[in-house]
């Protein structure tokens, strides 16, 4: 985490993107470092100089004790070993990237998602297979990563029911889901994304060509 912020060409909005993922305001980040909001602000809307190691890793330091006193549901996550066979793909962002610019990668068609929340930003993927994602449900977290603000592809869909009732079930939501080269899509489905406020995308793109043209994305 560390190493991301400092070599990244935004390292401000790298971190925002990790305090967002340890789910700290700006004001809750500044108190535990016990400095000003205004500074936390400036470091990652580009106002100050680039932190070097010593300030991220205060920064890094902070959020981690953070979350670990809180149960540490962030930090398993990133330590957990992933054994999900489910799993064709999976990245993580360095900083957000708008849905909307996803769906022009994968010359994407939206089925169901408002304007809004197209325009949110996503800051990782997944590529899952759909069948075995259903079979493996109890591993289903995870597929996302080390942020539920991303995108869900669901490899061999047949009529798009199942992945969108999992999604459902399931506590934690993604803000967007796509099927790959589904037959078609079952009403339902669309549905269950309206619901949940997930954005629903077809494509008719293969897994390689998704992960070729995301590959570059950061």
């Amino acid at each position: 985490m560390a190493g991301e912020i400092v070599v990244s060409e935004k390292p401000g909005e790298t971190l925002r993107k990790w305090r967002e993922i340890f789910q700290l305001s700006q004001k809750e980040l500044a108190t535990l470092l016990e400095v000003n909001p205004s500074v936390v602000c400036d470091f990652e809307k580009g106002r100050r100089a680039s932190p070097g190691i010593v300030t991220v890793r205060k920064f890094v330091e902070a959020m981690v004790d953070y979350d670990s006193s809180h149960g540490g549901k962030v930090v398993n996550t990133m330590a957990g070993t992933r054994t999900n066979k489910a799993i064709v793909d999976i990245r993580e962002f360095t900083s957000g990237i708008s849905i909307e610019s996803i769906i022009e990668k994968i010359e994407g068609e939206v089925l169901a998602g408002s304007e809004e929340i197209i325009e949110r930003p996503i800051y990782g993927y997944t590529i899952v297979d759909s069948l075995k994602a259903i079979t493996t449900f109890n591993a289903f977290g995870e597929m996302y990563g080390w942020s539920n603000e991303r995108a869900l592809f669901f490899s061999g869909v047949h009529y798009g029911r199942s992945p969108m009732i999992a999604v459902r079930a399931h506590p934690v939501k993604p803000r967007m889901v796509v099927y790959v080269k589904p037959k078609a899509v079952d009403p339902l489905a669309l549905k269950l994304a309206d619901m949940e406020k997930v954005v629903l995308v077809k494509t008719d793109l293969d897994e390689s060509t998704i992960v070729e043209r995301l590959r570059y994305l950061k």
